[in-house]
């Protein structure tokens, strides 16, 4: 069907098309006078259903939730108009659909006069709008669906030296809703919300009885659509922009995304947008031994902040998967490593393992170890104390300086001597942070006294 073309009315319109793509609702305003009965829908002049003027997607990605605002320019008659919406085959949540009349003019010569729902289908619903002063309005739609969501990816280009990188951001939008979204701007929420109702268990069919209903949480849907709608910084889509950047307003403790110019997504299909590029980003590069983060071995980390000095900073980063390559020169590029970060705060470091690596190494032996202050008994051992030295080697094979972070990990009631700087990471872990010269190497011994049993404070 042809959405610009004027057609006969049929009841048949009410129900989707068999194979039919898409929401398959239609908005069909409906002249008649204030004496037909409802009775009566097919004799009702049908008026022509105009393109929508803009579509709008806000995606609270932790939950299954969408919210869509669409607007079309709608020609009313003096007096009541009959304004139809089915969502058939859609995730659409029928107890979030709202009519609302865009500008003062529209306020002031449109009212919903009330609501109504065919008893031919359970899919549809049909609002009266009573028009004072008859012309073409700009109406807005709202809705929310289930099946669409978004994930974020980053990927860094570190140059040469290892000093900086080149940071691009994309977003993948997916979209099983069922319906299609013609040049769409896309708004993205970051943080978590907790709904009243899962708008997925809204949207199907009631459950079969016997079945437990999942758990509740807490903010209702309407609090949604109020922050989306305080989130606004225009009126709608705009041409399409490369490359895109993205827009940000904080709502609370939430940040919403708007992604430049429009896209069109189709149903059943994933679309990556471009969101931002950062070039030159401040990278560090640290030599770690941190086990609990990172495994047993000796390890190259780079380190960037979310912060001013790194170029970023303005607001968190939604969750997503870094990776980074290594410019080679001609045009070619190295693997060097990936991290799945979380929820990135402003002011946040993110630090990512890209592997050992031969031209800093690190060796460690115990150099003795020794038994003392033995306790017994009843003829049973039931405290001693032991007491162990290490020696560290360090050496740097490049050709600049580098960063150096060991952690050492003890458990238990210990002592811990070094005449080497170490420091009090945690109550079982001691650092040692310093700068190791070119070509450099560097020995680091320390003792560690562990008392066991009844030998233990």
């Amino acid at each position: 069907m042809n959405r610009n073309n004027q057609l006969p009315v049929n009841t048949d319109l009410f129900s989707p098309r068999p194979g039919q793509l898409g929401i398959g609702y239609w908005l069909l305003v409906i002249c008649c006078s204030l004496t037909l009965a409802p009775a009566l829908f097919a004799k009702e002049e049908l008026v022509t259903l105009p393109e929508r003027k803009s579509v709008q997607l806000t995606i609270y990605n932790s939950e299954d939730l969408t919210l869509v605002r669409e607007r079309r320019e709608l020609s009313f008659k003096q007096g009541n108009n009959r304004l139809q919406f089915s969502w058939a085959n859609t995730l659409i949540d029928p107890t979030s659909v709202e009519f609302l009349p865009v500008g003062k003019d529209a306020a002031d010569a449109l009212e919903v006069m009330d609501i109504s729902y065919p008893a031919e289908s359970h899919e549809m619903l049909i609002w009266t709008i009573a028009c004072t002063n008859p012309g073409g309005y700009d109406v807005e739609i709202s809705y929310f669906t289930s099946g669409i969501s978004w994930q974020a990816e980053y990927t860094g280009i570190v140059n040469t030296d290892e000093t900086g990188m080149d940071l691009t951001s994309y977003v993948t939008v997916h979209n099983h809703s069922g319906e299609e979204y013609e040049n769409a701007q896309v708004r993205l929420v970051v943080g978590v919300i907790h709904l009243v109702e899962r708008i997925i268990d809204l949207a199907l069919p009631r459950r079969q009885p016997g079945a437990v209903p999942p758990p509740a949480p807490n903010m209702p849907a309407n609090e949604l659509k109020r922050m989306a709608r305080g989130a606004d910084n225009d009126e709608g889509a705009g041409e399409m922009q490369r490359p895109k950047e993205i827009q940000k307003a904080g709502l609370s403790e939430y940040y919403i995304y708007t992604v430049e110019g429009t896209e069109t997504i189709p149903n059943r299909w994933s679309k990556r947008l471009r969101s931002f590029v950062v070039r030159d980003v401040p990278l560090k590069t640290v030599y770690r031994l941190e086990p609990a983060k990172f495994g047993p071995a000796f390890t190259k980390v780079l380190e960037f902040k979310n912060d001013d000095e790194h170029k970023l900073g303005k607001e968190p980063l939604p969750d997503g998967t870094l990776r980074l390559y290594k410019d080679q020169g001609a045009g070619r590029l190295g693997w060097m490593g990936l991290v799945a970060s979380k929820y990135i705060p402003k002011k946040e470091e993110v630090k990512v393992n890209v592997g050992p690596d031969a031209e800093c190494t690190l060796a460690g032996k115990r150099l003795s170890l020794k038994k003392k202050d033995l306790g017994f008994r009843n003829g049973r051992l039931v405290g001693w104390t032991t007491v162990e030295e290490f020696e560290l080697t360090v050496k740097n094979f490049r050709d600049r300086d580098v960063e150096i972070e060991i952690h050492q990990d003890v458990r238990g009631d210990f002592d811990f001597d070094s005449e080497d700087p170490f420091e009090t990471h945690d109550a079982d872990t001691r650092k040692v942070h310093f700068t190791l010269k070119s070509g450099a190497t560097r020995k680091l011994a320390f003792k560690v006294t562990v008392r066991h049993g009844e030998n233990a404070r």
